[in-house]
């Protein structure tokens, strides 16, 4: 006799290292550095720091080009993981902000409304110091309201899951998991876009890795695009 066990309301968290990518990650930093001097903050949940328009994929340099492709890969993996699916046909409205943290900025808890996958790819994850471990790590909070009030063996309950960033890692989430950023430390900026997807599905592709080995959504008709 055993006893079953079900997983209950995952929640899904995708990260992707970027293969190869120097090369787009400097051609990025020149890019959103130029683009902090000729723009104010928006100011959003970031505390500190800069937060640009939310319309680096409309720009036609090939460094966002690459992102973008990356971008598009990443949501249709996710689309795939939680509905069990090989991907989704249909339409990913996309939109990503580049942001800044310089010494002392963050991140304020906070979600993203209206959106069906949020995230972040680290341009620059800035520097380290030892003193300061958490400095600038990407926390998301557990959802389950009360948790954190229950102590049972092994606490498997209320504790936050943390990401460190390093530079060509893409983190994807749902858009109303809680996640902020702790205060950063370091001597260099530490760049990021962050972005969105709305999601509108109509019906079911294939997924399939080109021979180039890049990798991106192929559909009959239609694809996930911005």
């Amino acid at each position: 006799m055993e006893l079953q066990v079900t997983e209950t309301f995952p929640t899904l968290i995708g990260q992707l290292q970027v293969p190869d990518a120097d090369a787009m990650n400097r051609d990025l930093q020149l890019l959103i550095l130029s683009e902090e001097s000729k723009q104010t903050t928006w100011g959003r949940s970031n505390i500190g720091g800069w937060h640009s328009a939310p319309d680096l994929l409309t720009r036609q340099e090939p460094a966002v080009a690459g992102f973008t492709s990356w971008l598009r890969w990443a949501v249709s993996r996710m689309v795939a993981a939680s509905t069990g699916r090989s991907a989704a046909k249909g339409t990913a409205l996309l939109s990503a902000w580049a942001t800044i943290c310089r010494s002392g900025a963050y991140h304020a808890p906070h979600s993203h409304p209206d959106s069906a996958w949020s995230g972040v790819y680290y341009v620059n994850a800035g520097t380290t110091d030892m003193q300061w471990p958490l400095s600038g790590v990407l926390e998301f909070l557990d959802p389950r309201a009360g948790a954190e009030a229950v102590t049972a063996p092994g606490d498997p309950y209320g504790d936050p899951v943390r990401v460190y960033p390093r530079e060509g890692l893409l983190v994807i989430f749902p858009s109303w998991l809680y996640h902020w950023t702790h205060p950063y430390v370091g001597n260099t900026p530490r760049i990021a876009i962050s972005f969105n997807a709305a999601l509108k599905v109509v019906s079911q592709p294939t997924l399939t890795a080109p021979s180039n080995g890049s990798n991106v959504l192929e559909a009959p008709t239609s694809e996930l695009r911005h």
